[in-house]
């Protein structure tokens, strides 16, 4: 008997050895990455993503999304800037990212922690805001406390900052929103108690410096850089020095290099909020932080981190 079981099981074990390769051979394959196969919709390098855009951010923003598509041709960036308030398109899940200018303020904190899935902050820029004068206009420099009295009503006069008799005209960008908010909060100043006025749009502020004397325009750095380059305001306008503090250490010119150094003062940063559950947004993300580092300097920005440059020596 137990001769008998053991030949069966001897048997059943050749047979095995021979079916069992013969089935292998013979069976359909199998994707080489099934995980792949499985997985549809957008990922990291392709899909549709809309991105929300501060408008002082949108030729800097067109340069990196036009880059991340010719890399990854299967993706596709939408930016929108229609709106001055990026953070409500995201609130109201219009867009899957932003790109804005300066940190969140308390309110736009509070309203975002509102959401269920959380939304992820990146810096990924430095920027800076800049006094722009009239080229006619003798004043040299400015500091920062002169700048609060300025925007804040208490000083009105260019002859109290070295220019000359002449009543100040303060102006900003009414349709930049946050760049109000970034300046009072660089001066300590309540957004709704700067003393200046609103000029409809970029070309209208700089138009108003062009052809007023008197008058001094808050921008950011990238919007005075355009302008010069535009040929209409070469020669006719100027951008002022900027010092920490009023007799101390000596003004600084804004540039992408002092921004990026922390020598100008009035620099910000520029953050990317995005949905981290989002592929396309999270991939979108991953390239402002390394590959399109080097392209907000065509922006006239900073990076916000230098790239490592290694020389090989042969």
């Amino acid at each position: 008997m137990n001769h008998r079981f053991r030949n069966v099981v001897i048997a059943l074990l050749l047979v095995a050895g021979i079916v069992a390769p013969v089935w292998l051979w013979m069976r359909t394959p199998l994707p080489e990455n099934p995980l792949a196969s499985a997985i549809s919709g957008p990922t990291p390098i392709s899909g549709t993503l809309a991105v929300a855009v501060d408008r002082s951010l949108t030729p800097v923003a067109e340069i990196q999304a036009n880059a991340f598509s010719e890399q990854y041709p299967n993706a596709t960036i939408k930016l929108t800037s229609q709106s001055s308030r990026p953070i409500l398109q995201l609130l109201e899940h219009r867009v899957a990212a932003a790109l804005i200018e300066g940190a969140l303020s308390a309110r736009e904190d509070s309203l975002l922690a509102t959401l269920k899935r959380p939304v992820k902050r990146q810096p990924v820029a430095r920027n800076g805001l800049v006094l722009v004068v009239n080229r006619a206009n003798p004043a040299r420099s400015v500091s920062v406390a002169e700048l609060k009295a300025v925007f804040s009503g208490q000083v009105n006069n260019w002859q109290s900052l070295g220019g000359s008799p002449g009543k100040i005209v303060a102006c900003l960008d009414g349709s930049n929103l946050r760049a109000r908010v970034l300046l009072s909060e660089m001066l300590s100043v309540k957004a709704d108690s700067l003393v200046a006025s609103a000029e409809a749009d970029m070309p209208r502020l700089l138009n108003r410096v062009r052809d007023d004397r008197n008058a001094a325009a808050v921008m950011t750095l990238p919007a005075y850089a355009a302008a010069l380059r535009s040929g209409g305001y070469a020669g006719r306008i100027k951008a002022l020095p900027v010092s920490a503090s009023a007799g101390g250490e000596p003004p600084v010119e804004a540039s992408p290099e002092t921004i990026y150094t922390g020598a100008y003062p009035l620099s910000t940063d520029i953050f990317y909020l995005y949905d981290p559950y989002d592929p396309l947004a999270t991939g979108f993300g991953a390239w402002l932080a390394k590959e399109g580092q080097k392209l907000f300097e065509r922006g006239d920005m900073a990076p916000y981190e230098q790239l490592v440059r290694t020389i090989i020596l042969k």
